[in-house]
This record gives C-alpha cells, sequence and structure tokens, in this order.
C-alpha cells in the first residue's frame, strides 16, 4: 500500500510539471514558434544574398555575327564577307559594386533591427495576456471560495428555517445571491476561453488542447537602475530607436552609392573577324580582283582573319545627367533629418512614459503592501464578525451580504493592483527593450 501511494504520489507530481508552465517559458515559446520572427530571419537572410548578387560585375556578352551574306547563297559560313565573335564586359569603377552592396548589407540591419522590435513588443502582448489571465483565474479562484462560503451558509440556514429559528426569507436571499455568483463565475470562465484562444495564437499552438495554467503568484521583479540610468538605456537600447539609427545608416550608406553614380562606367569589347573569302575593302591589286570575282559569283581562296578593340565609356556627370544622382543623395540627407527629428520626439515621449510607468509601479507596489498588511485582514475580519453576528440573531442579513460583497470587491481592487503592478513592468522593459530583471 506504500508502495501505491508513493507511485500515485509521483504520478500525480509529473503530471503537475507537464500542465503548469512559467510565463518565461511561454514568452521563449513565442519567441520560437512565432512565424513573423521567422518571416524578419527570411528577409534578413534575403537581404545578405541580395548584397552578394549585387557585389558581383555584370554579366558578359558573348555574340556571333555572319555579316553581308548573298541572298543566293544558303551556306552563311563561306557565303559572308566575314564571320565575327565579339566579347563585351561593362566594369562599374570607383568602387559601385561595393557601395551598392552595402546598401543591401545595411538593408538588412534594418530588417533585423525591426525584427528585434517586434520580439520586444510579441514579449510584451505574451505577458500582458498571461496577466490578464491570471487576474481572471485569481478572480475566479475568489469566486469558488465565495459560492462555498454562501453554501455553507445556505446549508447552516435550512435546518433553522424549517424550525422557524431563522426567516425563509433570508435564506432566499442567500440562494440569489450564491445563483448571481454563479452567474458571474460563468461569464468568467467564458472570457477565459477568449484570453486562452488570444494567448495560444501568439504562441502559435496548433494544437489547442494544451491547457495553460497560471502561476499561484506572480514574481516580483523591480528595476535595479534608476530612473536615470533607465533613460539612458533608452536612448541607445530602445528597438524602435536603435531602427531609426539603422534606417539612418542605410540612407547614409545610399547616399555614398548615389555619390559613386557620378563616376564612369566603362564598356570593353572585342571582336574576331573572319572573312573567308579574303578582305575585300582594301586597296591594291588583290583587292580589285576579288570585287571582280566577288560580282562573278566565282570563290575566292584565302581566308584573312581580323580583330578589333572598342572601348565605351558613360558619362553620368554631364550637367544634364547628374541631377539623377545627386538630388537622390540629397533626398536621403533630408530623409536622415526627418529620422532624427521623429527619433528625438519618439525618445521624449518614450522618457516621459518611463516616468509614468515607474510611478505606476512605486504607487501599486506601495498599495499591495497595505492592502495585504491591512485592508485584507480588516475585511475579512469584519465579514466573519458579521456572518457570526447574524447566526446569533444579532444583524440582518443584509448586513452580511454587504460585508461579503465589500470583502470581495476588496479582494477583486487587490488583484488589480497586482495586475497594475506587472503591467507597469512591462511597459518598462518595452521601452528598455530587454527583460526588466536584466537591468
Amino acid at each position: 500500500m506504500n508502495r501505491f501511494i508513493q507511485l500515485s504520489l509521483a504520478f500525480s507530481f509529473l503530471f503537475s510539471i507537464a500542465r503548469t508552465q512559467s510565463l518565461d517559458s511561454l514568452v521563449q515559446e513565442a519567441l520560437r514558434n512565432n512565424s513573423q520572427v521567422k518571416a524578419f530571419d527570411y528577409q534578413r537572410d534575403a537581404a545578405a544574398y541580395r548584397a552578394q548578387a549585387l557585389g558581383a560585375l555584370p554579366p558578359p556578352t558573348l555574340g556571333i555575327e555572319f555579316s553581308q551574306v548573298p541572298l543566293s547563297t544558303g551556306n552563311v559560313v563561306t557565303g559572308a564577307v566575314s564571320n565575327n565573335v565579339f566579347f563585351s564586359q561593362m566594369f562599374m569603377l570607383g568602387g559601385k559594386l561595393s557601395a551598392m552592396s552595402e546598401v543591401e548589407r545595411r538593408r538588412g540591419a534594418v530588417i533585423g533591427q525591426n525584427g528585434a522590435s517586434f520580439q520586444a513588443q510579441l514579449r510584451a502582448k505574451v505577458k500582458m495576456t498571461y496577466y490578464q489571465l491570471w487576474l481572471l483565474d485569481q478572480q475566479v479562484e475568489v469566486q469558488n471560495r465565495t459560492l462555498t462560503l454562501l453554501g455553507d451558509l445556505i446549508q447552516f440556514m435550512e435546518p433553522h428555517v424549517v424550525t422557524n429559528r431563522m426567516r425563509l426569507a433570508d435564506l432566499l436571499t442567500i440562494q440569489a445571491e450564491a445563483a448571481s455568483e454563479r452567474a458571474r463565475l460563468q461569464e468568467q470562465m467564458s472570457r477565459r476561453t477568449g484570453l486562452v484562444s488570444g494567448l495560444n495564437a501568439l504562441l502559435a499552438r496548433n494544437d489547442l488542447s494544451t491547457p495553460i495554467i497560471t502561476e499561484s503568484s506572480l514574481p516580483v521583479n523591480p528595476p535595479r537602475s534608476s530612473e536615470l540610468v533607465l533613460a539612458d538605456q533608452i536612448r541607445i537600447a530602445n528597438p524602435q530607436l536603435v531602427s531609426m539609427d539603422r534606417m539612418k545608416e542605410m540612407n547614409e550608406a545610399m547616399i555614398k552609392s548615389a555619390e559613386k553614380d557620378l563616376i564612369p562606367e566603362v564598356m570593353i569589347q572585342g571582336m574576331i573577324m573572319r572573312m573567308p573569302n579574303g578582305m575585300v575593302l582594301t586597296g591594291g591589286s588583290r583587292s580589285a580582283e576579288a570585287i571582280q570575282q566577288s560580282a562573278l559569283g566565282m570563290p575566292m581562296q584565302k581566308t584573312d582573319w581580323m580583330y578589333s578593340i572598342m572601348a565605351s565609356i558613360t558619362l553620368p556627370f554631364m550637367p544634364w545627367s547628374s541631377a539623377r544622382s545627386s538630388a537622390k543623395a540629397q533626398e536621403m540627407r533630408v530623409t536622415n533629418l526627418g529620422i532624427d527629428a521623429e527619433r528625438e520626439a519618439m525618445q521624449r515621449e518614450m522618457i516621459a512614459a518611463l516616468r509614468e510607468a515607474m510611478a505606476k509601479f512605486m504607487t501599486a507596489d506601495s498599495l499591495v503592501l497595505q492592502y495585504d498588511a491591512e485592508i485584507l485582514p480588516l475585511t475579512k475580519q469584519s465579514a466573519d464578525a458579521q456572518t457570526i453576528a447574524y447566526q446569533n440573531g444579532q444583524v440582518p442579513i443584509t448586513t452580511v451580504l454587504d460585508a461579503r460583497r465589500m470583502e470581495l470587491m476588496k479582494q477583486d481592487d487587490y488583484l488589480m493592483i497586482v495586475m497594475a503592478r506587472q503591467m507597469a513592468l512591462v511597459e518598462i522593459e518595452l521601452m528598455v527593450g530587454s527583460p526588466i530583471r536584466d537591468k
């Protein structure tokens, strides 16, 4: 029998572990499985490949030409005046390729930082939803305790009503209160289903049958650093502000690339010409003979070979073309000025929001201690005293109900304050850009 009890306890312990999942593990699950997080990773990798592609030279051109083939012949090899094979290659001078590649690398950094910003927001959403679910679970637990207490009171009153020691109206009042509490509990359970569905969506879970059980108490990790230190952390590490810095770096790379567009590009082309019937357009007696033979349709036996080299250069710095590059560079400079102004405004708002969140946290933390030490014990003692007084016939049933409602309301206020304290920490984490326990 002792062996059976030990196995039962071990199985229950393992089952509770399998079903209970901490908030940190839920956050890691969301970061690991969320499809949008993966999308940012793929986009960053794509930008790296695009940077590699832009760093390569344009493809060369290889061509073949059979020039001036008479309509009277079907042999394009021996009947043509010349058979030409040419090869050309465009060369982008002045580091143009590296400049364009750098733009895409910077774009990849912007995408990566946007992904980090999304992860911070996802972390905050998971925590906020979890805290709302925790609040609802605690309210459900309080509701169940209230129903249990009302049920005990009903059982106590029923035999006294039968013996006319208590009024039937009082019993009906308690039963109506219990029915109202059960309806409220049903509404809370419905809300819980909606919150669990939203949390499962954030976790990217396909198996919706896996339960989510919140912890009985929420760990409190107050900021270790002062408000000034956290404000400095926002300036240098807030994901949205850092994303703006990465955008500026990308625009600076685009400015350099636009400036390098004013550097000429060179096209080099080489050609080899084969004249199966000899060169017919050069001077000398042989040339006249070749023309006569060609006119008579007689074959010419001597084959000549020639080659040619051609180079061409673009002139992007010409006044009527340079604006394509200079105006683009100026556009990026003005865009960066706009980013600076927007970043300054956002930073000011975040620091103000940090002060507000810190004040919320300090106030809520102080109220939690006050509720634990004084308010909740006193309201419970008052409700218990009123219940005993009613059982002794000293107060009416409405006094007991009012005392129980007050106790329930104070417990609900306490839970709301605890959640407000946790929400303030989430707001601070979201602005700082990392979990608050690291600060």
